[in-house]
C-alpha cells in the first residue's frame, strides 16, 4: 500500500492509494499510474497542482491506516501530529516511510468514478530498509473495528461512485 499526497499552500493531504503502479520500462523516464477516486480532496488537490508524491508504506506504519483511509482532509487535518517532511515540490513525505516517489501529472484518463493520473517521477528517494505494506499481509492483524469501519466507507463509496459511473450507460 503507498499513501499518495499533495498540497494547497501550507496545507498538506494524504490518503490510502486504491492503484498505483510502474508505467514505464525506461530508467530514465520513470512514470506511475496512479488511480484517485474523483470524491476525495486528494483527487482535487492533484487537480489543481498537477503534482503528487507517493510515499511506499511499511508494514508497521498500519496505524496510519485509518487516518489516511477512513476520513477526508476537507473535513480534517490527515496530517496534524505526524512527523511530515516535504517534497521539492511541497508534497507531503510521511516519516517512517520506505521511500518516497515526486510525480508531475502528464496526463489524467476518466474512469467515470476516478481518474487514473500518469505522472512523470521528477524526484526520489530510498529512506529505510523494510517490509512494504500490503492488503494480504496486513488484513488478517487489524483490529476489528477498522475492518467494520472500512467496510462501511467502502459501501458507502460504491453508491456514491456508482451514480458517477451513470454517464457509461452501465447499470
Amino acid at each position: 500500500l503507498v499513501a499518495v499526497g499533495c498540497s494547497r499552500g501550507d496545507r498538506l493531504n494524504a490518503q490510502i492509494s486504491v492503484s498505483t503502479l510502474g508505467a514505464s520500462i525506461v530508467p530514465d523516464r520513470p512514470r506511475l499510474l496512479c488511480v484517485l477516486y474523483k470524491a476525495n480532496f486528494t483527487h482535487e488537490l492533484v487537480v489543481e497542482k498537477r503534482s503528487f508524491s507517493v510515499c511506499l508504506l511499511a508494514q508497521d506504519q498500519t496505524e496510519l491506516i485509518p487516518r489516511l483511509g477512513f476520513v477526508s482532509g476537507r473535513d480534517e487535518d490527515k496530517m496534524a501530529g505526524l512527523e511530515v517532511e516535504v517534497t521539492p515540490k511541497g508534497n507531503p513525505i510521511l516519516s517512517g516511510c520506505l521511500a518516497w516517489l515526486e510525480c508531475e501529472v502528464i496526463q489524467g484518463f476518466d474512469l467515470g468514478d476516478a481518474t487514473c493520473f500518469l505522472g512523470a517521477v521528477t524526484a526520489m528517494e530510498s529512506r529505510r530498509a523494510g517490509e512494504p505494506m500490503s492488503w494480504a499481509r496486513i488484513a488478517s492483524s487489524l483490529p476489528e473495528e477498522w475492518l467494520v469501519e472500512w467496510g462501511q466507507k467502502i459501501a458507502r463509496d460504491i453508491e456514491r461512485y456508482r451514480r458517477m459511473m451513470l454517464w457509461l450507460g452501465s447499470q
